[in-house]
Protein backbone atom coordinates (compact mmCIF):
# COMPACT_ATOMS: atom_id res chain seq x y z
CA UNK A 1 0.00 0.00 0.00
CA UNK A 2 0.82 3.71 -0.57
CA UNK A 3 -0.56 7.08 0.13
CA UNK A 4 -2.05 7.47 -3.03
CA UNK A 5 -4.06 4.06 -2.48
CA UNK A 6 -7.96 5.09 -2.53
CA UNK A 7 -7.76 2.41 1.42
CA UNK A 8 -5.10 4.70 2.62
CA UNK A 9 -7.04 7.56 4.28
CA UNK A 10 -9.74 5.26 6.15
CA UNK A 11 -6.26 3.13 7.35
CA UNK A 12 -5.06 6.63 8.25
CA UNK A 13 -8.66 7.45 10.41
CA UNK A 14 -8.80 4.08 11.93
CA UNK A 15 -5.45 4.05 13.37
CA UNK A 16 -6.20 7.73 14.66
CA UNK A 17 -9.19 6.57 16.46
CA UNK A 18 -7.51 3.73 17.96
CA UNK A 19 -4.96 5.80 19.48
CA UNK A 20 -7.16 8.15 20.43
CA UNK A 21 -9.52 5.45 22.09
CA UNK A 22 -6.73 3.90 23.61
CA UNK A 23 -4.84 7.08 25.18
CA UNK A 24 -8.25 9.15 26.13
CA UNK A 25 -10.65 6.32 27.36
CA UNK A 26 -7.28 3.93 29.17
CA UNK A 27 -6.11 7.19 31.18
CA UNK A 28 -8.19 7.24 34.40
CA UNK A 29 -6.80 3.85 35.05
CA UNK A 30 -3.51 4.24 33.88
CA UNK A 31 -0.82 2.30 35.54
CA UNK A 32 -3.59 0.25 37.35
CA UNK A 33 -3.28 -3.54 36.99
CA UNK A 34 -5.91 -5.61 35.35
CA UNK A 35 -6.65 -7.07 38.57
CA UNK A 36 -7.31 -3.43 39.98
CA UNK A 37 -9.63 -2.74 37.15
CA UNK A 38 -11.55 -5.55 37.87
CA UNK A 39 -11.40 -5.02 41.51
CA UNK A 40 -12.86 -1.38 41.33
CA UNK A 41 -15.15 -1.18 38.29
CA UNK A 42 -16.04 -5.45 37.48
CA UNK A 43 -17.07 -5.48 33.88
CA UNK A 44 -16.80 -2.18 32.22
CA UNK A 45 -19.31 -1.44 30.45
CA UNK A 46 -19.42 2.89 30.59
CA UNK A 47 -16.67 5.37 30.94
CA UNK A 48 -14.99 5.27 34.19
CA UNK A 49 -13.42 8.67 34.09
CA UNK A 50 -16.10 10.35 35.57
CA UNK A 51 -16.04 7.69 38.05
CA UNK A 52 -12.96 8.80 39.05
CA UNK A 53 -13.11 12.44 38.98
CA UNK A 54 -10.56 12.29 35.86
CA UNK A 55 -10.66 14.41 32.57
CA UNK A 56 -10.84 12.07 29.53
CA UNK A 57 -8.88 15.01 27.53
CA UNK A 58 -5.84 16.59 28.53
CA UNK A 59 -2.61 17.63 26.37
CA UNK A 60 0.32 15.86 26.12
CA UNK A 61 2.66 14.25 24.05
CA UNK A 62 0.47 10.91 23.74
CA UNK A 63 -1.76 12.63 21.15
CA UNK A 64 -0.46 16.54 20.69
CA UNK A 65 2.69 15.08 20.22
CA UNK A 66 2.44 12.37 17.83
CA UNK A 67 0.86 15.21 15.43
CA UNK A 68 2.54 18.32 16.09
CA UNK A 69 6.05 16.29 15.75
CA UNK A 70 5.09 15.13 12.49
CA UNK A 71 4.73 18.68 11.12
CA UNK A 72 8.27 18.65 11.03
CA UNK A 73 7.68 17.12 7.23
CA UNK A 74 5.51 19.95 5.79
CA UNK A 75 7.61 22.79 7.86
CA UNK A 76 10.90 20.96 5.71
CA UNK A 77 8.99 20.69 2.47
CA UNK A 78 8.64 17.06 3.02
CA UNK A 79 12.37 16.54 3.35
CA UNK A 80 12.68 12.70 2.99
CA UNK A 81 16.12 13.22 4.78
CA UNK A 82 14.44 15.52 7.40
CA UNK A 83 17.45 15.43 10.28
CA UNK A 84 16.52 15.48 14.50
CA UNK A 85 17.95 18.68 14.18
CA UNK A 86 14.74 20.01 11.68
CA UNK A 87 12.09 18.17 14.07
CA UNK A 88 13.92 19.58 16.81
CA UNK A 89 13.03 22.94 15.15
CA UNK A 90 9.75 21.94 15.05
CA UNK A 91 9.26 21.25 18.61
CA UNK A 92 10.62 24.72 19.63
CA UNK A 93 8.44 26.18 17.07
CA UNK A 94 5.35 24.52 18.26
CA UNK A 95 5.91 23.71 22.02
CA UNK A 96 4.77 26.63 24.32
CA UNK A 97 6.54 25.74 27.55
CA UNK A 98 4.55 24.80 30.57
CA UNK A 99 1.38 25.43 28.61
CA UNK A 100 0.35 22.46 26.09
CA UNK A 101 1.81 19.05 24.58
CA UNK A 102 4.76 17.49 27.40
CA UNK A 103 4.90 16.57 30.68
CA UNK A 104 6.44 19.54 32.36
CA UNK A 105 7.74 17.56 34.99
CA UNK A 106 11.22 18.99 35.53
CA UNK A 107 14.67 18.70 33.80
CA UNK A 108 16.04 15.21 34.78
CA UNK A 109 12.64 14.23 35.44
CA UNK A 110 10.90 14.02 32.43
CA UNK A 111 12.20 12.94 29.06
CA UNK A 112 10.29 15.16 26.89
CA UNK A 113 10.84 18.37 29.12
CA UNK A 114 14.35 17.84 29.47
CA UNK A 115 15.12 18.10 25.92
CA UNK A 116 12.77 21.02 25.10
CA UNK A 117 15.17 22.79 27.76
CA UNK A 118 18.03 21.62 25.97
CA UNK A 119 16.70 23.11 23.04
CA UNK A 120 15.56 26.39 24.24
CA UNK A 121 19.40 26.64 25.56
CA UNK A 122 20.65 25.78 21.68
CA UNK A 123 21.16 22.52 22.29
CA UNK A 124 20.71 20.40 19.07
CA UNK A 125 18.74 17.42 18.35
CA UNK A 126 20.26 14.83 18.50
CA UNK A 127 22.07 16.08 21.33
CA UNK A 128 19.11 17.40 22.76
CA UNK A 129 17.66 14.26 23.96
CA UNK A 130 21.29 12.05 24.41
CA UNK A 131 22.46 9.89 27.40
CA UNK A 132 25.96 11.82 27.17
CA UNK A 133 23.71 14.88 28.24
CA UNK A 134 20.90 13.99 29.93
CA UNK A 135 21.96 10.35 31.50
CA UNK A 136 20.80 7.08 30.64
CA UNK A 137 17.55 7.25 33.01
CA UNK A 138 15.76 10.11 31.63
CA UNK A 139 17.46 9.12 27.79
CA UNK A 140 15.79 6.07 27.88
CA UNK A 141 12.31 6.76 29.23
CA UNK A 142 8.68 5.45 27.83
CA UNK A 143 7.49 9.00 26.23
CA UNK A 144 9.01 8.48 22.04
CA UNK A 145 7.16 4.62 21.66
CA UNK A 146 4.36 6.97 22.60
CA UNK A 147 3.68 9.94 20.65
CA UNK A 148 5.95 8.06 17.28
CA UNK A 149 2.80 6.59 15.51
CA UNK A 150 2.56 9.26 12.93
CA UNK A 151 5.46 8.38 11.67
CA UNK A 152 4.12 4.90 11.10
CA UNK A 153 1.25 6.18 9.43
CA UNK A 154 3.57 8.23 7.10
CA UNK A 155 4.91 5.08 5.66
CA UNK A 156 2.31 2.41 4.58
CA UNK A 157 3.39 -1.03 4.38
CA UNK A 158 7.28 0.40 4.74
CA UNK A 159 8.49 -0.67 8.20
CA UNK A 160 12.04 0.24 7.33
CA UNK A 161 11.31 3.58 6.28
CA UNK A 162 8.90 4.19 8.96
CA UNK A 163 11.54 3.17 11.46
CA UNK A 164 14.24 5.30 9.94
CA UNK A 165 11.84 8.81 10.38
CA UNK A 166 11.37 7.29 14.02
CA UNK A 167 14.48 7.22 14.73
CA UNK A 168 15.49 10.59 13.64
CA UNK A 169 12.16 11.75 15.68
CA UNK A 170 12.97 9.93 18.93
CA UNK A 171 16.51 10.85 18.82
CA UNK A 172 15.14 14.48 19.24
CA UNK A 173 14.40 13.48 23.38
CA UNK A 174 15.53 10.36 23.77
CA UNK A 175 18.64 7.77 23.16
CA UNK A 176 19.39 4.28 23.39
CA UNK A 177 16.92 1.51 23.98
CA UNK A 178 14.14 4.15 24.05
CA UNK A 179 14.90 4.96 20.40
CA UNK A 180 15.24 1.10 19.51
CA UNK A 181 11.30 0.50 21.00
CA UNK A 182 10.03 4.42 19.08
CA UNK A 183 11.44 2.26 15.48
CA UNK A 184 9.84 -1.10 16.39
CA UNK A 185 6.63 0.84 17.49
CA UNK A 186 6.73 2.76 13.75
CA UNK A 187 7.20 -0.53 12.14
CA UNK A 188 4.52 -2.12 13.45
CA UNK A 189 2.35 1.15 12.38
CA UNK A 190 3.46 0.80 9.07
CA UNK A 191 3.06 -3.25 8.69
CA UNK A 192 -0.29 -2.93 10.10
CA UNK A 193 -0.87 -1.53 6.46
CA UNK A 194 -0.37 -4.83 4.27
CA UNK A 195 -0.92 -7.30 7.27
CA UNK A 196 -4.07 -9.33 7.34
Amino acid sequence: MNVTSPHYPERVYAGILGKLAGVYFGRPVEGWSHEDIIGRFGAITTYVSDQLDKPIVVPDDDISGTFTFIRALADNEFDPDLTPAQIGETWRNYIVENRAILWWGGRGNSTEHTAFLNLQAGVLAPESGSTARNGQVTAEQIGAQIFIDSWGLIAPGDPERAADFARRAARVSHDGTAVHAAQAVAAMVAQAFVEH
